[in-house]
């Protein structure tokens, strides 16, 4: 892999391999990757700089800069709320790419309402309350409700339970790496960052970008799948411009 760290082999096989659509179809009905960015997409050998080394941090800095945040940015405005947290998150991974040392508690005061932000569209709240509610009214139905009465045992039982739920996802995911990305990014620790599961992080970056600008679920999958072509666009990107550390 010459010297490509863990965190890079991860995001690249998730980023080429883990593209399934929202609803859980199955692998015949996958959105796939564009055919364009399949084959510039040979994997993360051919994508190493050519001198031999670890990628550092910066690669992770220009990704944010240049791909996941201006995505989420356009997403954030799209549904008309404030994108003055993603653009103080953007400073300081600029800072950080110009070798200025920015602190752990700066990191996490600047990571945690974007991050929270980011898993709350990620939960899916218009996929969540829709289950709730149908579950809900077939238990009322079930149980001797009219129609009339199922409809508003299951609007309340719906709106009672779905934004808590999304509230505590939200919260509780946000807190977790906002805290854990803050004191790898102040330390520079590249193995620190692997740690804090970038893989499982960059497919809420794809949900919330669908579930957050999507008018409608059946619009979601289609939504998920551009995510992932521009999100591997930019680490690609990235890739090339990245600088090489020392070896390992």
């Amino acid at each position: 892999m010459s010297g490509l760290p863990s965190w890079i082999t991860e995001l690249t096989d998730v980023l080429r391999t883990d593209r399934g659509t929202l609803s859980g179809a199955d692998e015949s009905s996958r959105p796939a990757l564009s055919s364009a960015a399949a084959a510039r997409w040979p994997g993360p050998a051919a994508e190493s700089p050519p001198a031999a080394g670890a990628v550092t941090l910066d690669v992770v800095h220009t990704w944010h800069l240049r791909t996941v945040l201006p995505l989420l940015t356009e997403a954030t405005a799209l549904s008309g709320r404030a994108t003055a947290p993603i653009a103080r998150l953007a400073a300081a991974h600029e800072r950080a790419r110009e070798t200025e040392t920015v602190g752990e508690e700066e990191w996490f005061e600047v990571l945690e309402p974007v991050l929270r932000q980011v898993y709350r569209d990620a939960y899916g709240f218009q996929r969540a309350f829709a289950a709730a509610y149908e579950n809900a009214r077939a238990y009322a139905l079930a149980n001797g409700h009219g129609a009339a009465g199922a409809h508003r045992y299951a609007t309340d039982y719906a709106e009672l339970t779905t934004e808590p739920n999304t509230r505590a996802f939200a919260e509780a995911n946000a807190l977790a790496n906002a805290r854990a990305v803050a004191a790898a990014y102040a330390t520079g620790d590249a193995e620190a960052f692997a740690r804090t599961y970038p893989a499982a992080r960059t497919r809420a970056y794809a949900r919330a970008l669908a579930t957050g600008t999507a008018r409608e679920p059946r619009a979601e999958d289609a939504l998920f799948a551009s995510a992932y072509t521009e999100l591997v666009e930019g680490l690609r990107s990235a890739l090339q411009r990245a600088p090489v550390g020392p070896p390992p």
